[in-house]
């Protein structure tokens, strides 16, 4: 037992304290409540999930744990050994004379102090008029109690941003019938979502209460209510409403009205099957991919896609990332049904947004990406000769190529021009299948063509496939050259220029000869280089 005196000075130094620590217990209890709020309200906001249990159970368990706090503070004595033990740390110069002071004990015979227990206590007080005790908690208790006013604030500001969001809490409300209210009352929640009903009593509490379920078509349940310390509410509820159902309140003295509770679903894709339709040229048959959310296919294709919802809906619409929508058509004969159809000219992406009759959507709308592939030209490939010839009009130039399409080649082969002449095709061959690599061999005698002298023979191969368009479409390789030299022209390695004698003239003649040349090739080329970019500016192969 402390000393009378003693403890009328310490009291006040103690409740601040206990104050603060209320104040301090209160703000982190308020802080993690908005803590899990936010998170409820971050989660919702990126993935449209809600649940009224959820939410319900924040609001209760955070109610619950600060009466807790309150509960508590109420019920802890004062401990004033601890609060010396404080105040020592705090003022040094004590030297541990207030917590000797603090437990002193009378005599128990005659329940008065001793003459040197009576001074020690009065040194400690003549102390305190010089250096009054607790100094420092009043900066502490103000900061305590900022800390608990923000922390409050913050969070009725996430439960107020959380209960218009949560779509399985509309309808939310405290119902008073026979003096017990009862919250939510009537009300409507998702399917599955859980349901906590608290019942609070006026007046006098009774001994218990049970919360009588009854779903429709089953028979009833009862459920016992909790009751926490002394708040007169009493609290339980289901974990997970399938179907809809009444409930109430029953209690030793009488019964609450029943309550009813409608449960609903948000619009889901069940299912989305997909029909493709190919272009004639492709030789490919119809194809149905049931259940998926991607496709691919060449362009030109038809796509006829088919959506499959748990429930009817208002309007169901593909929305694009820029905004763009494409609105679904019902199914005449099926109100679950929505259809649509894609000419595929281009890759896209989409999100299905669903709104129901009350004007719920989807949680999370599924996204579909269409994806439009390049009708390819065909690819070739001249493997001999390698780069321009130089040749006498005798020899036989033997070509070797390789040709191949991703939807098959129509007719495929070697052309060739002589300087001054009309092209000449030669076609090699016929009908490949779709990425069939063809190989051919063609020899082309020079002496048939009766070539001169430094003439230009050019030669490329080609391909013909059909377009996106339907129509043939010719493609054709780089373009090469062979050159005509004399039959009897001789080199010699190493040859020295100051050898070659009187025959600077004629060596003039050959230089300026091979000039001409090659300025025709560059002509040639460059002419050859303008006609393929117009035939094929439509038709760039695509990087893969």
């Amino acid at each position: 037992m402390i000393d009378r005196l003693l403890q009328s000075h310490l009291e006040p130094v103690a409740r601040d304290y206990q104050r603060c620590q209320v104040w301090l217990e209160l703000t982190r209890w308020w802080a993690i409540a908005a803590i899990v709020g936010l998170g409820i309200y971050l989660i919702h906001r990126f993935t449209g999930w809600s649940s009224a249990w959820l939410f319900s159970a924040l609001v209760v368990v955070t109610v619950f744990g600060a009466a807790a706090v309150l509960y508590r503070a109420r019920r802890t004595p004062l401990d004033y050994r601890a609060l010396a033990r404080r105040i020592e740390a705090e003022t040094p110069e004590l030297h541990a004379l207030l917590l000797t002071a603090v437990e002193q004990q009378p005599d128990p015979a005659t329940g008065e102090l001793n003459y040197l227990q009576q001074r020690v206590i009065r040194e400690a007080l003549e102390h305190r008029r010089a250096h009054p005790w607790g100094g420092a908690i009043g900066g502490r208790l103000l900061f305590a109690q900022c800390g608990h006013w923000l922390a409050l604030s913050f969070l009725l500001l996430v439960l107020s941003a959380l209960r218009p969001m949560m779509p399985s809490v509309h309808g939310f409300s405290a119902v008073r019938s026979r003096g017990v209210v009862v919250t939510p009352g009537d009300t409507s929640l998702e399917r599955g979502s859980g349901l906590v009903v608290l019942a609070r009593f006026d007046g006098r509490l009774p001994a218990e209460a049970t919360l009588v379920v009854k779903p429709v078509n089953e028979n009833e349940r009862r459920i016992p209510l909790a009751k926490n310390l002394d708040d007169p509410v009493f609290g339980g509820g289901i974990p997970e409403v399938a179907g809809d159902l009444a409930y109430r309140i029953e209690f030793p003295s009488g019964q609450t009205r029943d309550f009813k509770v409608t449960v609903f679903d948000y619009p889901r894709l069940e299912r989305a099957d997909a029909k493709l339709t190919y272009p004639d040229y492709t030789g490919l048959p119809e194809k149905t991919i049931q259940d998926t959310r991607r496709v691919s296919a060449v362009e030109g294709s038809t796509l006829d896609y088919s959506f499959f919802l748990n429930k009817p809906v208002t309007s169901a619409t593909l929305v694009g990332k820029d905004k763009s929508a494409v609105s679904l058509k019902g199914d005449t004969n099926n109100a679950t049904v929505f259809h649509t159809r894609f000419t595929l000219d281009q890759s896209l992406r989409y999100e299905l947004v669903l709104v129901d009759g009350a004007g719920r959507t989807n949680k999370v709308p599924p996204e579909f990406v269409i994806e439009a592939l390049k009708n390819l030209p065909p690819e070739l490939k001249l493997a001999f000769p390698r780069g321009d010839q130089r040749v006498s009009a005798l020899e036989e130039i033997a070509f070797e190529a390789e040709v191949s399409d991703d939807f098959g080649l129509r007719t495929y082969g070697v052309a060739y021009t002589l300087a001054g002449e009309e092209t000449k095709l030669v076609e090699l061959g016929q009908h490949s299948s779709a990425h069939e690599k063809r190989s051919f061999h063609y020899l082309l005698p020079l002496e048939s063509l009766a070539v001169k002298t430094d003439q230009l023979l050019s030669y490329y191969v080609w391909a013909e496939d059909i377009g996106p368009d339907g129509k043939p479409r010719r493609t054709s390789s780089d373009m090469f050259f062979a050159e005509i030299r004399p039959f009897d022209e001789i080199f010699r390695e190493g040859q020295s220029m100051d050898g070659a004698g009187g025959g600077g003239g004629g060596q003039q003649g050959g230089n300026r000869t091979q000039k001409l040349a090659e300025l025709q090739k560059q002509i040639i080329n460059a002419t050859w280089t303008l006609h393929r970019q117009e035939a094929n500016a439509a038709n760039k192969p695509r990087a893969r």
